[in-house]
């Protein structure tokens, strides 16, 4: 039967940008992702692409940058005094910090430029702006799905999985996959 709304579907995919270069792999991690669709557990495009799949198809979708993760917005680069960070921190150009917002959302931000005592960080999400190509492959549906999403555990986004439920072993990267941002 053809995925619709509302199905439990896992998904085995490669993510590729449009250079080709692979951004992530759910056969290299391991595991399929797992999500509702229609439950905005995903970025749009990716949920769309399933819509039709019956399990054992393979199709790749390409997914521009507003079904996506959205533009990159220099609203979110901003900068900040050294003194800010805690003494020991390892302060470069590509560093991943964590910065939590007024409502405690944890923000993943990369420091994009540093002039003297000013350092630039950038809250934008990595994939922003990026057209992205998956290979998707349907491998099961009615599956269960976890029930809460803390974090995704992948370097990529510098997001290290570190909520308060220390059970947590989500580390399904979902960087296309739906990585909440």
């Amino acid at each position: 039967m053809a995925v619709q709304k509302g199905d439990k579907v896992a998904i085995h995919y490669i993510g590729r940008l449009k250079d080709g270069s692979e951004f992530d792999n759910s056969y290299e991690n391991g595991e399929p992702i797992k999500f509702e669709v229609g439950g905005g557990m995903v970025i749009p495009g990716f949920e769309d692409g399933v819509i039709g799949m019956e399990i054992g198809d393979k199709k790749t979708i390409v997914i521009p940058p507003e079904q996506a993760y959205g533009e990159r917005d220099e609203r979110y680069v901003f900068d900040v005094n050294k003194s800010e960070f805690p003494k020991d921190a390892d302060i470069h150009e590509g560093a991943i910090f964590q910065m939590q917002s007024d409502q405690g959302e944890v923000i993943p931000v990369v420091i994009s430029k540093i002039e003297g005592d000013t350092v630039y960080l950038d809250a934008n999400h990595p994939l922003a702006g990026k057209e992205l190509t998956f290979e998707m492959e349907l491998v099961a549906t009615g599956v269960e799905i976890p029930h809460h999403h803390c974090g995704c555990g992948c370097e990529e986004c510098g997001d290290d999985c570190d909520c308060d439920d220390h059970d947590c072993d989500d580390h399904d990267c979902n960087c296309g996959c739906g990585h909440h941002h």
